[in-house]
């Protein structure tokens, strides 16, 4: 991601949804029930591929906060809710009220904020990767890789094409007839 020498490795999950798997985002217009049947069928149908990419330490650190930051805050949007709605239950006093809507306002910035992070933040940060259909006769997908330095992509196509010449076959001299 860098550009700079490894110092660790880290394992990305990748996954690919199909085109076609989009056009059930009606489903979200059925509310909750739909966002729960499109979210089951996206993991469902999506190709996916996971492996060890080379970072450095501080790319590492960077790339698990930008996930976890996020998530961290879209689980902390419904503990906001569950407090505003004890508080809401336990009094109906002025200041009971004043924290009910506190916490209630807090556990929608919160999700707003987590959303946005996982959404938007989230992929501007980490590496991405879409999933290629498996070829046919071959058991291991393509992944194409983005947000990586141009460092790591001229890395890896030095190491492919000596991969490839290692298996290349060997020149063969050629076949000269001799006088008869």
């Amino acid at each position: 991601m860098t550009g700079r020498p490894v110092e660790t490795w880290k394992k990305f999950n990748f996954a690919t949804p199909p085109g076609w798997a989009y056009a059930l985002l009606i489903l979200v217009c059925l509310g909750g029930l739909g966002l729960i049947a499109f979210a089951i069928v996206l993991a469902v149908v999506s190709q996916r591929a996971s492996g060890y990419l080379p970072l450095t330490r501080s790319s590492s650190r960077t790339a698990t906060l930008a996930l976890w930051i996020p998530v961290g805050l879209l689980l902390a949007g419904p503990v906001a809710f569950a407090i505003a709605l004890i508080f809401a239950l336990a009094s109906n006093d002025a200041t009971a009220s004043t924290i009910t809507a506190v916490f209630l306002w807090l556990g929608i910035l919160v999700l707003g904020v987590g959303l946005l992070g996982r959404l938007v933040v989230t992929p501007l940060i980490r590496p991405r990767g879409k999933v290629m259909e498996a070829a046919p006769g071959q058991t291991d997908r393509i992944v194409e890789l983005r947000n990586v330095h141009p460092a790591f992509v001229a890395a890896v196509q030095q190491h492919q094409q000596a991969r490839a010449a290692q298996y290349a076959p060997a020149p063969q001299a050629p076949f000269l007839l001799g006088p008869k």
